[in-house]
């Protein structure tokens, strides 16, 4: 904290002979916020009265210092989730992951009716406490962090909001969102240190840049990854992308909107079955789920992961393949 109330007097000094007392009380104001947690708002208001040349020479000379108090922070950071996922904490991790894993796959090897009610009960409670042990979110990492660490942290995301605020008022386009950064740097930390398998990482990468350049929906490519996502946790393989899938998904999801039916038998010419819809669209499958009653992904996702028979299409270790289509408030889930 000393270190950077100092760094702002050294801003204010060092601004003031060729900078407006306007200028210079943006760097006052900034020392207060830091300080009292309070004032970001007027900040902004004091920033519209800069003109571009005064706000241009303020973030020259703020980043004369911004890089090395964000590096120090992250130095910092990443040195402590190391502490979180290495060493006796990680084997305790383990023994911990394992005996979820090991709760959840008893379920799944259950018959319908006696699994039914456990999926609430023990399935879905697992599975949390896995994304909790595997991949926390950076409010949960930070929770156990030392104070000095979560000030470091709190002056770092108010410098960064202010180099933004300095940018968005400028429009300044070329130039790299600070805090959105900072925050992609911490969640990267966790992703390397965390426990998903590097091979199921790469696919679920690969997964974007086919769902970009086969133009898949976004609300699809987010159920896809929501799979995915739960698969890795579980130890279980990630599922490839079949944009061909996701088409044939989408389609049988229109067709039961449109036509008005419900089933996996589809009365449309050429598509009566999921094999054949597969094959319509230039794929194979090796499974179905459909469902119908909200356009969120989420929703569909969960709605198969309570029902017993959909559940044990979801995490089938024999699938390799997935796509996903949405029509309105119809799905369909496919697997190959």
């Amino acid at each position: 904290m000393k270190f950077l109330i100092a760094f702002i007097f050294s801003l204010t000094l060092s601004f003031a002979p060729a900078a407006s007392l306007t200028t210079n009380e943006v760097f006052v104001r900034l020392q207060s916020i830091i300080e009292t947690d309070k004032g970001f708002e007027t900040l902004l208001t004091d920033l519209e009265d800069l003109d571009n040349k005064e706000l241009t020479a303020l973030l020259k000379e703020f980043d004369r210092t911004w890089p090395q108090i964000r590096d120090k922070y992250l130095k910092d950071y990443q040195n402590f989730i190391k502490s979180k996922f290495t060493g006796s904490a990680k084997n305790d991790t383990a023994k911990e992951i394992r005996k979820y894993r090991s709760e959840f796959m008893k379920v799944y090897q259950l018959g319908d009716d006696p699994m039914k009610p456990l999926l609430k009960k023990t399935s879905m409670p697992a599975l949390k406490a896995l994304k909790k042990l595997i991949m926390p979110n950076i409010k949960e990492v930070l929770s156990t962090a030392p104070t000095a660490l979560i000030n470091q942290r709190k002056m770092a995301i108010t410098l960064a909001k202010f180099r933004d605020a300095i940018v968005n008022t400028a429009v300044l386009y070329d130039e790299e969102a600070a805090e959105k950064s900072l925050i992609h740097i911490e969640k990267e930390g966790i992703a390397a240190y965390g426990g998903l398998p590097r091979d199921g990482l790469r696919i679920m990468a690969e997964n974007n840049k086919i769902a970009e350049n086969e133009k898949v929906p976004e609300n699809e490519r987010e159920g896809i990854r929501e799979v995915n996502e739960w698969r890795l946790l579980l130890g279980l393989n990630a599922l490839v992308l079949d944009h061909k899938l996701c088409n044939a998904s989408r389609t049988h999801s229109e067709d039961m909107d449109k036509v008005g039916f419900f089933a996996h038998q589809s009365p449309v010419p050429g598509r009566k079955t999921p094999w054949s819809r597969a094959a319509e669209a230039g794929t194979k499958a090796s499974g179905e789920n459909i469902y119908k009653g909200s356009t969120s992904p989420n929703s569909a996702n969960k709605g198969w992961f309570y029902s017993p028979g959909h559940h044990k299409n979801m995490f089938r270790s024999s699938h390799k393949r997935i796509g996903l289509g949405c029509y309105d408030k119809h799905w369909t889930q496919m697997f190959g």
